[in-house]
């Protein structure tokens, strides 16, 4: 039996956390004109442990921004859809059905997929959620459908517009509440785990948390354009990861203070 797409993005990021952290211990041992080889192995625990923790919280958020705004900027609705199915496949979601959708004695009879006309004569694609045959509208906004929810034959410009949106929302939100949660976590979790209190970690959160936004704002924008253009949604963490090798080093030394 194969591992989950957690797991195996699980493993990819704690060994590129375990190797931001190694060379952050190498970088900081050669300006101090310590010995390279000589690693503090509870140190790089710490940080493997921090890594751990954090990596499933970071793949539901991004399932949560896949589902909520779906699509990549420059790509087509049936490359959306697919992309907002493999969000929702992991998570729970409640779609109802929409008019013009098979009823329970036409599902069987229909293969799996396919195309409705609702009763304004507009055709829709159908996906798969949870064995029924839905909108694929209707599953890439499971909540309101005000920004997702997209007949076939809407005009180009609307469906551009859509995307715009989507991408924009989901690099905002990135910025703004994807930076606060994991800097706070950060903090919280790397000085706990170093043996402080949950008080003290929280006066260093209050402490640090600027200069660490202000160090994840110059490189964290590239990386979230990328993640939201041309990275699939199962591999967005490992990715972040990758790209945030040198962003780890930079954590690795904040945490060793």
């Amino acid at each position: 039996m194969p591992p989950s797409a957690l797991t195996t993005t699980l493993i990819q990021s704690t060994f590129l956390n375990a190797l931001s952290n190694i060379l952050a211990q190498l970088i900081d041992q050669y300006k101090k004109d310590k010995p390279l080889i000589a690693l503090n192995i509870p140190y790089l625990l710490q940080f493997i442990t921090y890594g751990i923790l954090i990596v499933p919280i970071n793949v539901a958020w991004q399932r949560w921004l896949e589902v909520t705004y779906p699509g990549f900027l420059f790509s087509s609705s049936s490359t959306s859809t697919a992309a907002t199915a493999s969000a929702s496949s992991t998570l729970p979601l409640s779609i109802p059905a929409a008019n013009g959708a098979p009823s329970e004695g036409s599902r069987a009879a229909r293969p799996r997929g396919g195309t409705v006309t609702d009763s304004k004569g507009q055709t829709m694609e159908l996906v798969e959620v949870k064995e029924k045959l839905v909108p694929a509208a209707s599953a890439a906004a499971p909540s309101t459908g005000r920004w997702s929810w997209r007949p076939r034959g809407l005009n180009s410009g609307s469906a551009k517009h859509q995307r715009i949106f989507n991408f924009a929302m989901k690099f905002l939100l990135d910025q703004t509440a994807g930076g606060v949660l994991n800097i706070i976590l950060f903090v919280v979790l790397i000085n706990v785990l170093k043996g402080a209190s949950l008080e003290r970690a929280w006066e260093l959160v209050l402490e640090d948390f600027i200069p660490i936004m202000l160090a994840r704002l110059k490189f964290r924008p590239i990386v979230s354009t990328l993640l939201y253009t041309v990275v699939p949604l199962e591999r967005r963490v490992v990715f972040g990861s990758a790209c945030g090798v040198i962003w780890g080093v930079y954590l690795s030394l904040y945490a060793a203070v």
